[in-house]
């Protein structure tokens, strides 16, 4: 069987309407790299009904890598905390001074669910920069983010 091309993967990431093809098209975008039409897509993705997609999508940005980083810090503004929160998950995996910067200002979103994948991911990155701000982070309001806090400045020692 012929591998899709990147056009037919992004026609079926957007479009298709079953979840498990856009997962594996998120997954086999990915894989092909960082063209401008398929970061956009992945990016619009992770706005997809299905928990599944969005994380397959924010594997796809991480495995991107640093081309994707600005429209993740983009993503890291969006309206929806679910974005946000893909968008930190990805920005983790990627060593990029843009990726620990936008982290360290998500460690104050107002969602505690990007708080926690920010903590996470500045642990993941071992940036020294955030050992203050996690620090702050051991006080916040919810006990998931102190513990990914927790986990991040062990990391970090």
């Amino acid at each position: 069987m012929p591998e899709a091309s990147p056009d037919e993967l992004i026609r079926t990431l957007l479009s298709h309407p079953d979840p498990e093809p856009r997962r594996q098209a998120a997954t086999s975008l990915g894989g092909i790299g960082a063209g401008r039409p398929v970061i956009e897509a992945l990016i619009n993705s992770l706005h997809d009904p299905n928990r599944g997609v969005r994380a397959a999508v924010a594997a796809a940005l991480a495995a991107i890598g640093p081309p994707a980083v600005g429209p993740l810090v983009d993503a890291l503004e969006d309206g929806d905390w679910v974005v946000r929160y893909r968008a930190a998950e990805a920005l983790g995996s990627i060593r990029d001074d843009r990726s620990s910067a936008a982290l360290l200002r998500a460690l104050s979103d107002r969602r505690d669910h990007v708080r926690y994948m920010a903590a996470k991911g500045l642990g993941r990155l071992g940036e020294l920069r955030a050992v203050g701000p996690l620090t702050e982070a051991l006080s916040d309001e919810n006990e998931f983010v102190r513990r990914a806090a927790e986990r991040a400045l062990a990391a970090l020692r």
